[in-house]
């Protein structure tokens, strides 16, 4: 469980740090997708963490659900609504930079790979609305 909460600090500091005051996506598996398109991509001691597959209500990643859970009860990230379909990270830079250094995650690292994975999502939830 402990790598739960290291991996909800390191997506919602790298977040802040490349996407600053865009809100992270929660619904419609879009985080999901886009995480795994970039699961390679993920420092080398989170590669392992996640796992996909289908399930009844389309792709999704297992453990994101705990994460996205894990990053609001740290006062990481505002509190899940049913109704949100995003949730905004509430650490400044600072305190991102400063979770980053305690995870051993290069900062410059960790914000090029949040930036593609706001860019993915952006696509991913794009793709979706023109297909509906």
């Amino acid at each position: 469980m402990r790598e739960i909460y290291e991996f909800a600090e390191f997506l919602s500091s790298a977040w802040r740090l490349a996407n600053k005051d865009e809100r992270i996506p929660t619904s419609h598996g879009v985080l999901d997708q886009a995480l795994y398109e970039m699961k390679d991509k993920l420092p080398a001691n989170f590669r392992d963490l996640l796992t996909f597959g289908n399930t009844r209500v389309g792709f999704r990643c297992y453990e994101l659900p705990d994460i996205l859970y894990a990053a609001q009860a740290n006062l990481l990230t505002s509190e899940p609504n049913p109704t949100y379909l995003t949730t905004a990270v509430q650490i400044d830079d600072t305190v991102a930079s400063m979770l980053l250094r305690r995870r051993r995650v290069d900062a410059n690292l960790a914000t090029a790979f949040a930036k593609e994975l706001f860019e993915r999502a952006k696509r991913i939830a794009k793709q979706d609305a023109s297909a509906a």
